[in-house]
């Protein structure tokens, strides 16, 4: 390839791309918001509703017009930037560029999500969740909705009032995440950590656990964990958060998958604002920071046993009793927080990493 080649096809530098304000990423936000409710009432519809027998329905009317003014503010913000003689490429916004290829992708599974539902019908349950077209609209939409914390992660000099689209880009990406892996959030269901038997005329008591469902809670927790967590630990390499920050994104996840499956389970939503109280208290007292890696690493390792801990309280005082051993529950707690422990410990190493090593 010669060297007029090699020019035309180079992913320009981040300094190329014009950064956005604040207010831009507010917008984008709040757009990101409108997507967002969308998704989760239609999973609410796939989780609660029989019979769903056609792609056009008023919850798909949020989800896709939720995501057309997304892509409409993008194309804005990208136009207003082009320079006469200058490409395209050039012009998207400072960390706006996953979220131009989440456009497309979501643009092309949504016409898939169409083919699909007309020839093999409308999913329900589990099914819906591992459709490739709902995939790939999941796909889209994280790095649609990660668009305000990537532009804020590449505006370093930004006050730290300017940095709340930041942190709601971060907990709007991590409810997709949530979203597409409800089958394993704890806060939906709490069945996951329960064996249950019963005959007839008795009501049903909790029992004792076979090996393999609880290995299957145990995965449960570590994913929850690092669905809910794994935000906030991104958000504290780069930003010293509030205490409040990292407590609403453990809470309003968990909260919005409880909705999502109609309040089955309603009394798990105060079980997770004390939860989210005591993930505050954590990052209020130890004050986690950037440039404090054995602090970040200690509230990292403690945050998911402070979340935990009070939701293997609250399922023991609402069935009477948990199928869990305390050996077991104490070691989920354990194994919660020493994944996080390690994801931090890696994301620290990688950061101080030199260039080019």
């Amino acid at each position: 390839m010669d060297a007029a080649a090699a020019s035309a096809f180079a992913i320009p530098p981040v300094s190329v791309h014009r950064p956005t304000t604040a207010v831009e990423d507010t917008v984008t936000l709040a757009a990101g918001v409108w997507l967002l409710t969308g998704t989760y009432i239609d999973g609410w519809a796939h989780n609660n509703l029989r019979d769903l027998e056609t792609f056009f329905t008023p919850w798909h009317a949020i989800l896709y017009s939720g995501f057309a003014v997304c892509a409409v503010w993008i194309a804005a913000l990208t136009w207003r930037r082009r320079a006469p003689g200058t490409r395209w490429a050039e012009a998207v916004p400072a960390g706006y560029g996953a979220a131009v290829a989440g456009v497309a992708l979501f643009l092309a599974s949504g016409a898939g999500d169409f083919a699909w539902h007309s020839v093999f019908g409308i999913e329900q349950n589990i099914s819906a969740l591992f459709s490739p077209s709902h995939l790939g609209l999941a796909t889209g939409a994280f790095l649609i909705l990660g668009a305000p914390f990537s532009a804020a992660w590449h505006s370093p000099t930004r006050p730290w009032q300017q940095l709340m689209p930041a942190f709601g880009s971060a907990l709007l990406a991590g409810m997709v995440a949530a979203f597409i892996l409800q089958e394993f959030a704890v806060f939906a269901r709490h069945g996951l950590i329960q064996t249950f038997t019963s005959t007839a005329g008795t009501q049903p008591a909790v029992t004792v656990p076979t090996s393999s469902s609880i290995m299957i809670s145990l995965a449960s927790f570590l994913v929850s964990t690092c669905v809910l967590f794994v935000p906030v630990l991104l958000l504290s390499l780069r930003w010293r958060l509030p205490a409040a920050v990292p407590a609403a994104m453990a809470l309003v996840p968990s909260a919005a998958l409880q909705i999502m499956v109609a309040l089955r389970d309603a009394w798990l939503v105060p079980v997770a604002f004390a939860g989210s109280v005591l993930v505050g208290v954590v990052w209020a007292v130890v004050r986690p920071a950037p440039d404090r890696p054995a602090r970040l690493m200690t509230a990292a390792g403690l945050t998911p046993v402070a979340f935990w801990a009070p939701y293997f309280a609250g399922v023991a005082l609402h069935d009477g009793a948990l199928s869990f051993s305390p050996e077991i529950w104490a070691g989920t707690l354990t194994w919660a927080g020493l994944g996080m422990l390690a994801l931090a410990a890696l994301a620290l190493k990688v950061r101080s990493a030199p260039a080019g090593s």
